[in-house]
């Protein structure tokens, strides 16, 4: 694959801490990364642990994130 074909999509699998949100699985097209904030169910949340589920194949890449509440979103 050369420099400008590099685009990678990913299947996020979003855990949340603590039970009290059900998570999500969501395609995003930027890795994410330990600190991130993302929105989902109306709320925010921080990425806190990112891991690989299992290596990349061709430009689809599938991972795990846990992460914790944060704010409902405005």
């Amino acid at each position: 694959m050369s420099e400008d074909n590099d685009t990678i999509f990913y299947k996020v699998s979003y855990v949340v801490l603590g039970g009290k949100h059900t998570g999500a699985i969501i395609n995003v097209d930027k890795k994410p990364e330990v600190g991130d904030e993302v929105t989902f169910d109306d709320n925010v949340f921080e990425i806190i642990e990112v891991m690989e589920l299992m290596p990349s194949v061709g430009n689809f890449a599938f991972l795990h994130a846990t992460c914790k509440f944060i704010r409902e979103a405005e």
